[in-house]
């Protein structure tokens, strides 16, 4: 179970990598489509669909790693008032109902990128993104997002004090 840990422990670090290049490509345009817009009344067609698409990676895809990492919003009141059993049972489900419909939307985004790719759909728009890219992100993020509720699930202690994600 160590060997899973650590490896889900890279590749959420390898996906908040990423994010954090995003975020860094995101600044550079947005700036560079604004300078355009206010100095020569010419902004770029391209900046504000290819900026939408990398927002639905940054709140897909690095979501597993806030989730290991204990940083997303949460509420503590009933998970910290009750027994250590109570404690473990209640992450259980938490973790349970997490990965339920973390794997349910990432079913259904494949579904949705699969059938983009086949039927060729595009955003209409001058840059024309083929659909089945930002599709693919819904499949990625909440499939590793599934898999770090799983792993949280089966690797808690049942004696742990501090709720970590109920």
């Amino acid at each position: 179970m160590r060997a899973v840990d650590r490896a889900m422990g890279w590749l959420t670090w390898i996906l908040q990598a990423g994010g954090a290049l995003v975020l860094a490509f995101m600044m550079v345009t947005i700036g560079y489509d604004a300078l355009m817009r206010h100095f020569f009344a010419r902004a770029t067609s391209w900046s504000m669909e290819v900026n939408a698409f990398l927002m639905v990676y940054l709140a897909l895809v690095t979501a597993a790693d806030t989730l290991r990492r204990g940083e997303q919003i949460g509420i503590g009141f009933l998970a910290e008032r009750g027994s250590p059993l109570r404690q473990h049972v209640l992450r259980v489900v938490v973790a349970l109902v997490g990965a339920v419909f973390s794997f349910t939307i990432a079913w259904r985004g494949w579904l949705m990128a699969h059938d983009a790719h086949a039927y060729g759909e595009r955003v209409s728009s001058a840059f024309g993104t083929p659909m089945w890219i930002p599709y693919g992100l819904i499949p990625v993020g909440f499939s590793v997002l599934g898999l770090q509720f799983v792993l949280m699930m089966l690797t808690r202690p049942a004696g742990q004090q501090r709720a970590d994600f109920a």
